[in-house]
């Protein structure tokens, strides 16, 4: 008696350890999600200061890079020449096309309304599956995709088409489908590497493309001593390298660890849906510090969307023909 009563008090106490680990999981996506927002209003004032867009998806790629060289370098014996294509193909169209083309649209359209449509991209996904993998979902999945769609024209259009330029929607669009094109391309990284490895390693490949396209040494360093302000209800200034510095150790890095750590304790479908709170903590914290005021029906619309897209992705995790990748496609 005294022996199963030992077993049974051990065994609620691993239950309890679990499901302490699983709160911890969601509170770390979560903490992602909320970083990811922060990171994408941070990223408009950098760009009202002076900064361009491609500049500053630059900057945050060589510094999230090298910080996270600390993951790659034990195991850079392991990486072969087979796994080169996958993770440039990543680094290319998930961390700078993505990346940048977003960072673009945000420039001079309201933040809160490019993320709404550049997180449509898991109907991009589910459409994929569905055409070359012969995936099939629920009726009321495919119902959720046309809510979902009629949900960004309510977005986009609901404040008289003024929260969105015509040039902010068609790269809104290009980082919709690069991100969708990403989520297909993480299952495909080399899962002999942990995952903040992976991770880094495609951080240092976008480097090398950044250096291409923005060389380091054009980055506006004269910039640095400006003041950023911000204009909202809660406006505030500090200087512009201090908004940088955000925007790498918080923005870039944070949000990776925060969001790997999580999804190794939730799983990656658990932790994918989560991550589409970032549509909404974003448009409260643009409200918040940038002054950016959505009319009452954009607001419908993007809860429309994200309430339909989390339809959507969670049957497509249900009755997924490849994994949902274990490492964001950061914005």
């Amino acid at each position: 008696m005294r022996a199963r009563y030992g077993a049974d008090v051990a065994s609620a106490r691993t239950t309890s350890s679990r499901s302490n680990l699983v709160v911890l999981g969601y509170i770390l996506v979560f903490t992602s999600a909320a970083l990811a927002a922060f990171n994408v209003v941070f990223a408009r004032l950098i760009i009202d200061t002076g900064v361009e867009p491609l500049q500053l998806s630059a900057t945050r790629i060589y510094g999230g890079g090298l910080i996270l060289l600390v993951f790659l370098i034990p195991v850079l014996r392991r990486i072969r020449r087979s796994h080169l294509l996958p993770i440039a193909a990543f680094a290319v169209i998930g961390l700078v096309l993505g990346q940048g083309t977003a960072f673009i649209a945000f420039q001079d359209s309201d933040v809160a309304i490019v993320l709404v449509i550049i997180f449509t991209a898991p109907i991009f996904v589910t459409l994929y599956e569905r055409v070359y993998l012969g995936a099939t979902l629920p009726v009321y999945a495919y119902a959720a995709i046309v809510v979902a769609i009629g949900g960004v024209a309510l977005a986009v259009a609901g404040g008289g088409i003024g929260g969105i330029t015509m040039r902010g929607l068609i790269f809104a669009t290009i980082s919709m489908i690069a991100y969708g094109v990403s989520v297909i391309l993480a299952a495909r990284l080399p899962t002999e590497l942990p995952p903040l490895a992976r991770t880094a390693a495609s951080m240092v490949a976008a480097a090398v493309a950044f250096c291409v396209i923005v060389p380091p040494w054009t980055l506006p360093f004269d910039l640095l001593g400006a003041t950023a302000s911000f204009t909202g209800g809660l406006g505030f200034s500090m200087p512009l390298w201090v908004a940088i510095a955000f925007a790498i150790l918080i923005g870039s890095v944070g949000v990776f660890v925060a969001w790997v750590a999580g999804t190794s304790l939730v799983g990656a479908g658990a932790s994918s849906v989560v991550g589409m709170s970032e549509p909404v903590l974003a448009a409260a914290v643009a409200w918040a510090l940038l002054g950016q005021y959505l009319a009452g029906l954009q607001m419908v619309g993007i809860g429309l969307t994200v309430t339909a897209i989390l339809v959507v992705e969670a049957a497509r995790i249900r009755t997924r023909r490849i994994d949902a990748p274990d490492a964001p496609v950061e914005l």
